[in-house]
This record gives C-alpha cells, sequence and structure tokens, in this order.
C-alpha cells in the first residue's frame, strides 16, 4: 500500500457485508477518506442485506460530501469476494440470537455470571465453537484467492477468530 498509485484502486473484501451496523459504518469512514478510493465486494449469507449495503455503499459515495470514489459490488460467492482483494475484513454473526441469550444465561443456573458474553467464559466459548469451524474455511479462502491480502476481524471471539 506504499505505492501511490494503488491508493486509488484498493479492493476490499467484506466477509459479512451484509452488516446493519459495521458495514455500514466502515463505508461513511471510506467516503471520508480523501486518499484512498476502490472497490469494496460484499459477501454475505444473507445476500438480500448484502444488496441493501450495496445500494446504501454506493448512494454514499454520490453523495456530495464524499471525499473519494468508492464502488460496492455483492460477490455471489466467497472465492469471488476474496479474488484479488488487498484487504480483507470479517464481520459475522455466528449463530442466532437466541443462542446468544442461551450462552448467557444458561450458566447463571449454576452461578456463573459473565459482564461480556461473547468473549470470554461459558458465553464466549459457545460462540467460539460456532465460529472456529467458519473461520478455518475463511484462512483457507483467504489463503487460495488472496494470500498477500491483510484481514482485519471484528467478529467475537477476537483473539480465539484471529489465532485461527
Amino acid at each position: 500500500m506504499c505505492n501511490p498509485s494503488k491508493r486509488n484502486n484498493i479492493n476490499i473484501a467484506y466477509i459479512g457485508g451484509g452488516s446493519k451496523n459495521w458495514a455500514r459504518m466502515l463505508m461513511c469512514d471510506l467516503a471520508l477518506q480523501e486518499d484512498l478510493s476502490g472497490t469494496v465486494r460484499l459477501y454475505d449469507i444473507d445476500q438480500k442485506a448484502a444488496e441493501l449495503n450495496r445500494e446504501l455503499g454506493n448512494k454514499l459515495a454520490r453523495d456530495p460530501g464524499a471525499k473519494s470514489d468508492w464502488k460496492y459490488e455483492v460477490a455471489g460467492s466467497l472465492a469471488e469476494a476474496l479474488a484479488g482483494a488487498d484487504f480483507v475484513v470479517i464481520s459475522i454473526l455466528p449463530g442466532t440470537f437466541e443462542e446468544m441469550r442461551s450462552d448467557v444465561h444458561a450458566p447463571e443456573r449454576y452461578g456463573i455470571y459473565q459482564s461480556v458474553g461473547d468473549t470470554v467464559g461459558p458465553a464466549g466459548l459457545m460462540r467460539a465453537l460456532r465460529t472456529i469451524p467458519m473461520y478455518h474455511e475463511f484462512a483457507r479462502q483467504i489463503r487460495d484467492h488472496a494470500p498477500d491480502a491483510w484481514v482485519t476481524s471484528y467478529t467475537n471471539p477476537m483473539s480465539l477468530c484471529v489465532r485461527t
């Protein structure tokens, strides 16, 4: 990324690109970057959510206040999203909100109270058991399709995901 000409042709693969929070914050941040532009390929198992974010991202890119030129696309597969990516952002929600609720509250029956249910303790372990197999597949696909990419993870349990 030290090559100034590359700063105007960055390829970002966003795994979990249908995110209602993290993806939208990233799009806003990218729109305000004066010296970066490129393409963000959104990949999500919920393709409709990724489509909504594509529409939002392209709308933000056209906003008069945007200081950069980003194009948002929906990738139909993980391999398509990763092909030639310079950066990979992973922001997924493994499991359902009901499973997360159970992760936090089931240990309470045994006197284990957790301040955070997605990073440590029994709840973090349960979430890790759902997430690590996915991250193993992401790592394999990144190795195969974007071996030089920088990877950023916004998924908890953070340390176990990154270690995987």
